[in-house]
């Protein structure tokens, strides 16, 4: 079902979020506005690509550069109605210098909003596209789910250790290193969306990326942004998990998957996590961070909040025992041995 259209005051402060993850992005990006195709933020790496600076522009109209404009105009009207929420289409634009680009374009609006009035629109490059090979996805366990965050420029502060099993690649390795480079560049507009929106419910915005694992390999994911309260920039918490080969198709599996995702969300709200991850040591300044599962970085977060063992196993819906022994996995890798000194060992640096 789509969500009701955003009260004027959420739109300008989505508007403005949105605006600002463009700007920041590394990627060639641009927001258009659907009823008259007119450019209204871009990224710095747009303008260089482009030869001209922001002010030259926005106020462009992107139906001037496509090969078919009435086609594409069909297109953006589809896109505004919520018929379709992406469409790649081949453009051709002329830089100040008279080099003549033809290159491909990819336009994503957010899904739950109806009518849509903006849409990210992103240049890709041909090597950016995939093959039927990568496509081909591995088989990973549907359970597997990787909880982190990254800070304003996508880069990724804190990673739990699931990310293994789902990935492939060690949550070390992670740290550090932007979040666009493990997802498709078809996706990175829809993302951007997602989190422009997450601050609207308060379960977060849910949706489907690609995601590259250590092979190189193409797998489908479900995500679940929510920004992190606090933060003097725009920083998101996040939840992933795969959609196998098995159940790529199944949309009652898909539907179970976000579900699970979203209750995930809410369980990250409820706890304190994207409020208190603003406050909890990173993984570079605490290294112990990436070694916790998913699991076990919500109960630590619930424990630091004020959140006791009990509490835990209901909001969780554990056993009291299962707790516990998350808690003594938890003090191995911390090298403590009670509950205290994990306490004292997070808040010495947050």
């Amino acid at each position: 079902m789509k969500q009701p259209v955003a009260e004027p005051e959420t739109r300008d402060v989505v508007d403005a979020r949105l605006r600002e993850l463009i700007r920041e992005s590394p990627f060639p990006l641009f927001l258009v506005r659907l009823s008259d195709s007119a450019l209204l933020e871009t990224s710095r790496p747009l303008e260089v690509w482009a030869g001209r600076d922001r002010s030259e522009l926005v106020g462009m109209r992107t139906l001037d550069f496509v090969n078919d404009p009435e086609s594409a105009r069909r297109s953006m009207s589809l896109l505004a109605s919520g018929v379709i929420d992406a469409y790649t289409r081949m453009s051709v634009y002329r830089r100040p210098d008279g080099t003549l680009l033809e290159f491909e374009v990819r336009f994503a609006a957010y899904v739950d909003e109806v009518p849509r009035r903006t849409a990210v629109a992103m240049i890709l490059a041909s090597s950016d596209q995939p093959t039927a090979e990568t496509l081909e996805q591995p088989e990973i366990p549907g359970s597997v789910l990787v909880l982190g965050t990254v800070d304003m420029r996508w880069t990724i502060d804190r990673i739990t250790s699931d990310v293994s099993a789902l990935l492939g690649y060690e949550a070390e390795s992670l740290l550090g290193k932007t979040a666009f480079e493990l997802i498709h560049p078809e996706d990175v507009s829809s993302l951007l969306l997602m989190a422009a929106h997450s601050g609207e419910r308060a379960g977060g915005a849910c949706g489907r990326i690609r995601v590259r694992t250590a092979g190189g390999e193409w797998i489908v994911g479900r995500i679940v942004v929510q920004p992190l309260a606090g933060a003097t920039s725009p920083a998101f918490a996040f939840a992933l998990s795969s959609i196998t080969t098995a159940h790529r198709f199944d949309e009652d599996r898909a539907r179970e998957l976000e579900d699970h995702l979203r209750r995930i969300a809410r369980e990250i709200a409820a706890s304190g996590v994207a409020a208190w991850s603003t406050r909890m040591p990173t993984a570079a300044e605490l290294p112990e961070i990436s070694q916790l599962t998913s699991r076990e970085y919500e109960i630590v977060v619930r424990l630091a909040t004020g959140e006791r063992v009990p509490g835990i196993a209901r909001a969780l819906f554990l056993s009291e025992s299962t707790v516990r022994n998350h808690l003594t996995s938890v003090y191995r890798k911390f090298g403590v041995h009670s509950q205290n000194d994990l306490m004292s060992r997070l808040h010495s640096i947050a």
